[in-house]
């Protein structure tokens, strides 16, 4: 039987992380996207040698591994800089993604990622790995709120929000939004409401 991909995102600060654990709770086997895409930038994979030689070995740590930080902020400073490293790591993280997808045998798969609007990730040839997006959403203010009791300054935080897509970009690709503006326990019910929803996915596929 083949999984059921879905793919979960929304901006930072609305509770996404919260969202994936619920449905990992419920049986569904969760992907965290930019945890794959730290493991392309390990030694030994394909993507590592191209970027040591497309920036140089001044990012490399001393065991030789490549220092994410000296990484990002050659890339956020320059946009061609970080579409040279997208158009290297996002290849080899699509076809990671495709890789776990077709090793798992999970009647649910959920990708939680942050960047779906913005980049051609979780795509293969053209063609998207996940068959529905669920969208979570909180309003500005109570995002600002949680991330700043995470310890982020709001420049940083608006920084962040304005680098992603905004909710509208993200309604666009949505079939079904999860808005999370009260308590966990709200999320957990409305969270509970979408893995039933998932499930009448499913069994229009089946």
């Amino acid at each position: 039987m083949h999984s059921f991909c879905v793919a979960l995102t929304g901006g930072i600060g609305v509770g996404k992380s919260t969202v994936a654990s619920i449905f990992s709770s419920k049986g569904a086997i969760t992907v965290n996207v930019d945890e794959v895409g730290h493991s392309v930038l390990k030694s030994g994979s394909h993507a590592y040698n191209e970027i040591v030689e497309t920036f140089g070995e001044a990012i490399l740590l001393n065991e030789g591994e490549i220092d994410r930080s000296s990484l990002g902020k050659i890339v956020f400073e320059s946009p061609d800089k970080l579409a040279q490293l997208e158009a290297i790591t996002h290849p080899s993280i699509n076809e990671e993604l495709n890789r776990i997808l077709k090793e798992e045998s999970a009647p649910v798969i959920i990708l939680d990622m942050a960047i779906l609007v913005e980049k051609p990730l979780a795509i293969l040839s053209g063609k998207p790995l996940y068959r529905k997006v669920i969208v979570v959403e909180s309003d500005m203010e109570i995002r600002l709120s949680r991330l700043l009791k995470r310890g982020l300054d709001k420049e940083e935080i608006m920084s962040r929000i304005n680098s992603q897509a905004n909710d509208q970009e993200r309604r666009e690709v949505a079939d079904l939004i999860i808005e999370n503006n009260n308590s966990l326990s709200d999320l957990k019910i409305k969270t509970e409401t979408a893995w039933e929803e998932i499930q009448h996915w499913l069994e229009v596929e089946l």
